[in-house]
């Protein structure tokens, strides 16, 4: 029961304003939604790898994901490994994901700046990556992701092109792989 004193009052007429405030905030919150509509239609892409090339015991690369640009958007795939990619073998899928669908325009490959190395006759070398952490991926014949239907994207690493020993015998990336979509 409220009493006329100013003090009692305002404690009497606060849990009715809580009340209203908070009946205000649920019918705002109950206006808005989730948009109902359909999500873009999306292309299923498998990332696999192989690579040619004798000079090397073991080339370790620190793959973060993969980055896709189409002709309705673009996308990603978290690849998040790190992977001899001379012991992978030929249909092993090294990363996948949704992407959108469309002519493909662009794709890149994010490899970590740090972690990357070859090792040849038993020593191992650090990979320098002077151009950045993305490689850019160059693809020969079809670029079309069609919706719904899965993909694959087989990245050929060349490891006499894709890797640059320097004067000062330290060891590079070169930022260009060739790959194949099937």
């Amino acid at each position: 029961m409220c009493d006329t004193k100013n003090t009692q009052l305002i404690a009497c007429r606060l849990p009715a304003a809580l009340y209203l405030m908070t009946l205000a905030l649920l019918l705002l919150l109950g206006s808005c939604h989730k948009d109902d509509s359909p999500a873009p239609e999306q292309a299923h892409l498998n990332v696999k790898v192989k690579s040619d090339g004798d000079e090397y015991d073991a080339v370790y690369l620190d793959i973060q994901q993969l980055w896709t640009r189409t002709s309705t958007g673009g996308g990603k795939i978290e690849a998040n490994k790190r992977l001899n990619i001379l012991g992978v073998q030929k249909d092993s899928i090294i990363a996948g994901g949704h992407v959108p669908h469309g002519t493909i325009q662009e794709v890149m490959l994010k490899i970590s700046p740090t972690g990357n190395q070859i090792v040849r006759n038993g020593s191992s070398y650090p990979l320098e990556m002077p151009q950045g952490q993305y490689i850019a991926i160059n693809i020969t014949g079809d670029k079309m992701l069609k919706p719904n239907e899965t993909h694959a994207l087989m990245l050929d690493i060349d490891l006499s092109d894709f890797i640059e020993e320097r004067a000062n015998g330290k060891f590079a990336i070169n930022p260009s792989i060739t790959a194949a979509l099937d």
